[in-house]
């Protein structure tokens, strides 16, 4: 289809325009709509132009004009992804369609996969997890030893928050990718465990902790996974594990010695453990 010169002008000055919901990861669908409209934008102004896109521009209606929002060569950020455009309707039909996207070939589109997924998580949990079999799609990623580790903090954040007990092995598969290659990452893997079944973090915690040697590669992952639980802030966490908790304080202590880094997160750790025995007496 001819396109009319003003066309990449406008959509340029529409990325960078501040109006609510056009973005450059929109545009794209706008332009899609367009085309299977029939729209012939060779003799189209600019205002007109705009017209056209502005009329169509949305958030993704089918899994290809999902391709098209996560394919632009811009990383998704807080301000593409509007709380009141993505609504519970979406929530689910998109975790299934993004499932398909977590290996693609492009690296960006990846990214951008992960991303959105991750937000959905945080924003649309209850009505992703009203809809079960809408994971199913990343059940099969889970179990695919082929897929990139780089999916597997946000699959076990995804599974263990919006999941189902059956879920348990395949999160701890994914935390242990994690713990191994991704810890930046750890603090979804801590979530996952908490929210799923926090025996779970229990366990992660004094296997990393408890049966590795100090400075070792395990022994660092499971401090990073520490740190990330000494956040939790629910106090009924801190009553029910409060012996194995002081009890892995006390073995880090012990075999990590002064170390100003771990020494603030014990302090934390202890903190909480404090309260629960307040609240005992």
């Amino acid at each position: 289809m001819a396109q009319s010169p003003a066309l990449a002008s406008t959509m340029a000055k529409l990325a960078r325009s501040e109006i609510t919901g056009v973005s450059v990861h929109t545009l794209p669908i706008a332009l899609d709509r367009a085309e299977r409209d029939h729209v012939d934008f060779s003799a189209l102004s600019e205002r007109q132009v705009a017209i056209v896109l502005l009329e169509r521009i949305g958030y993704p209606e089918s899994m290809r004009e999902l391709s098209l929002f996560l394919g632009v060569n811009h990383s998704l950020t807080p301000t593409a992804l509007l709380a009141s455009e993505i609504g519970d309707q979406r929530a689910a039909p998109y975790v299934t369609w993004l499932a398909g996207f977590l290996d693609d070939p492009d690296a960006n589109i990846q990214k951008n996969a992960r991303l959105l997924l991750r937000w959905l998580v945080a924003n649309r949990q209850q009505a992703i997890a009203a809809q079960p079999s809408a994971l199913d799609g990343l059940r099969r990623v889970a179990d695919d030893t082929a897929s990139t580790w780089k999916n597997a903090a946000v699959i076990a954040y995804t599974l263990g928050v919006c999941g189902t007990t059956e879920d348990y092995d395949r999160v701890i598969r994914q935390a242990e990718l994690v713990i191994e290659h991704d810890r930046e990452n750890a603090d979804l893997v801590a979530e996952a465990l908490y929210r799923m079944y926090p025996p779970a973090l229990i366990n992660a915690l004094q296997y990393f902790l408890e049966n590795a040697p100090a400075n070792s590669k395990q022994f660092i992952a499971g401090i990073h996974l520490l740190a990330k639980v000494a956040e939790i802030d629910d106090q009924s966490f801190w009553n029910t594990y409060y012996d194995d908790m002081d009890h892995i304080v006390e073995k880090v202590n012990a075999l990590v010695g002064r170390n100003p880094v771990v020494e603030r997160i014990l302090d934390l750790i202890e903190k909480h453990l404090a309260y629960s025995t307040d609240e005992e007496s």
